[in-house]
């Protein structure tokens, strides 16, 4: 599943950021009450899932800064799933690069 974030992450991003302005929209389309509640809901529940396969991702790759990663995951949860996406490569290969200096 990861495999297609990181495939797709520029359509992603887009959709990861719409749910977060779930509220937002909603309030533009002038919705119901209930059905705010429900689209509301609903938008959260997918950032949390997609949230849980990044956080789940990070624990098992070989990473650089890991700590740092997993951390920002709680501190910023609505910036750093997406710039993880985009960085995850520069991330797994400068752990496995040979020629590190520590």
């Amino acid at each position: 599943m990861i495999q297609h974030f990181i495939k797709y992450r520029v359509l992603v991003s887009i959709v990861f950021y719409i749910l977060w302005g779930s509220d937002f929209i909603t309030n533009v389309l002038e919705l119901s009450k209930e059905v705010s509640t429900y689209f509301n809901w609903t938008a959260l529940g997918m950032l949390f899932i997609f949230w849980l396969f990044i956080l789940f991702d990070i624990s098992k790759q070989n990473l650089k800064g890991k700590t740092f990663w997993i951390l920002s995951m709680f501190l910023l949860p609505f910036f750093s799933p997406i710039v993880y996406l985009f960085k995850r490569k520069n991330l797994i290969h400068l752990r496995n690069n040979k020629f590190r200096s520590f």
